[in-house]
């Protein structure tokens, strides 16, 4: 009789360990599903989460600094006296800088949800930007004067300067309030 319970004990064990295998290799089967279905701006939020540093390459820019902000065409870094919001469509990579050990934030509440409503605050507060269009050296300075269906005007609202289509601009950049 011990012999015999001590090879049901056996059985018991090696169907247990098979389970726990099947159920690991589920879980990492439903994390690489999960993956797969992720977008970039999901992509920048986990990295906001976790307080990483990260570099945003935007054509001949890169901007380094912990995600502030993630919209659904948007992402926003603090690099450091300045605050730059990017067009996820102009973005050519996000890359990891340094991992954070502690901190994060979430998303804060009434954040810019789409790059075109960062843009309307931007009018809204008359600040000067600088404005970066994809495939162009110098940027374009200025407060954002009206922002149009498809474009965005920058200069005074009197007679503004340059109109930037929405699809060229990859970035503006304002500076932050002293802190």
């Amino acid at each position: 009789m011990d012999s015999m319970q001590r090879d049901l004990q056996d059985v018991s064990a090696v169907v247990r360990a098979e389970i726990r295998l099947e159920a690991e290799e589920a879980e990492r089967e439903a994390a690489v599903s999960t993956a797969m279905h992720r977008t970039l701006a999901d992509v920048a939020r986990e990295l906001m989460a976790h307080g990483d540093t990260v570099a945003l390459d935007v054509g001949e820019r890169i901007f380094v600094g912990p995600v502030t902000g993630v919209g659904s065409d948007l992402v926003s870094v603090d690099s450091g006296a300045w605050r730059v919001d990017v067009s996820l469509a102009s973005l050519v990579r996000i890359r990891v800088v340094k991992r954070a050990r502690s901190g994060g934030i979430r998303p804060l509440p009434g954040a810019s949800g789409s790059f075109r409503g960062r843009l309307l605050e931007l009018q809204l507060s008359g600040q000067p930007v600088e404005a970066g269009l994809a495939g162009a050296e110098e940027p374009v300075i200025g407060p954002v004067a009206l922002v149009g269906c498809d474009h965005v005007a920058i200069g005074e609202e009197v007679g503004p300067e340059w109109f930037l289509p929405l699809t060229s601009l990859a970035f503006v950049r304002t500076r932050e309030p002293e802190r």
